[in-house]
């Protein structure tokens, strides 16, 4: 068995037809697809085992609700391929996408890890294609120093299945558990390569877990635990522009909880990701994190009291 993807579902009746097609249609031989429904309230469960008496491929497996990372744990329990991968039942792969990606490890037995370019939001006023290019990385930092920190997921890559020996996600969290899982996988230094080959249709669904209320302390905590894990220093230069992602979000954290997570630094004043980032860089530099939070905080009530 070359490959192994794994489906977790749950109550996605208006979308995992069409994530399954989807996935079908690639025409891959010798691989397995895995759906773990956690639990399902609606029709999903019944949609699976329907696709699975019709294919003889797709295994259909029913769990009690425990979580994403509970049902992907599940899933990968059963997995038999050399390479594993992960789809979101509310997503989908465009036409033609697994065969050259199997073609390039088969060509390049050495590769630990293979991510490919992805579609996000797609239908959205904020939807961007990605071209992720064609690099190879034997040393995980360099992937995450060049920008790999800010696409950490499971959904765009194909990983190497022993990189999971031993190691399961955090059935503790509920959200950013791809984020925890890559700094693990990160630990024990694959080699990472990258290509324009095929994309990922990553679809925003309004009633998923990403669309509700959540803490952004919840995403530092576990941004900061990779950078622990990997021994990142982010005083230094090559890590600023991290650095300010993480003091974007704490911008927001502070609002909901009045709380400093991150360590004050400087970082060099640029323009990071537009001109609202040399702003910051520069207020950050100026009035240090604390004192920026708390301005930042003013200004944004006074915003909403406006309206």
């Amino acid at each position: 068995m070359v490959l192994s993807i794994i489906i977790p579902i749950y109550n996605v009746e208006n979308t995992l037809r069409r994530c399954l097609d989807s996935v079908l249609s690639q025409n891959v031989d010798d691989c397995e697809i895995i759906l773990v429904d956690d639990g399902s309230t609606d029709c999903s469960g019944e949609i699976a085992e329907g696709y699975s008496r019709k294919y003889k491929n797709v295994v259909a497996l029913r769990k009690p609700n425990s979580g994403p990372s509970a049902a992907r744990n599940y899933g990968l329990d059963k997995a038999k391929g050399d390479y594993v991968t992960f789809i979101d039942s509310d997503d989908e792969l465009a036409p033609g996408t697994l065969r050259p990606l199997l073609n390039i490890l088969h060509t390049h037995p050495e590769y630990d890890i293979l991510e490919y370019s992805f579609h996000e939001h797609v239908g959205y006023y904020d939807e961007r294609y990605v071209d992720i290019g064609n690099h190879i990385y034997h040393n995980t930092i360099d992937w995450l120093a060049v920008s790999g920190y800010q696409h950490c997921w499971m959904w765009n890559k194909l990983f190497r299945r022993e990189l999971f020996d031993s190691l399961r996600f955090p059935q503790h969290l509920h959200r950013f558990e791809d984020l925890w899982m890559m700094g693990e996988l990160l630990k024990r230094n694959p080699v990472i390569a990258t290509t324009s080959h095929g994309k990922y249709l990553y679809h925003w669904n309004n009633g998923g877990l990403m669309a509700g209320t959540w803490q952004y302390a919840d995403l530092i905590n576990v941004q900061a635990d990779v950078i622990r894990k990997l021994g990142i220093d982010t005083r230094q230069r090559q890590w600023h522009k991290l650095y300010m992602d993480m003091y974007n979000i704490q911008l927001y954290a502070y609002i909901q909880t009045g709380n400093i997570i991150i360590s004050p630094q400087k970082v060099a004043p640029r323009a990071y990701n537009g001109i609202q980032g040399l702003v910051k860089s520069l207020a950050l530099d100026i009035l240090g994190l604390k004192q920026f939070c708390r301005l930042f905080k003013f200004f944004i009530k006074k915003i909403k009291n406006n309206r």
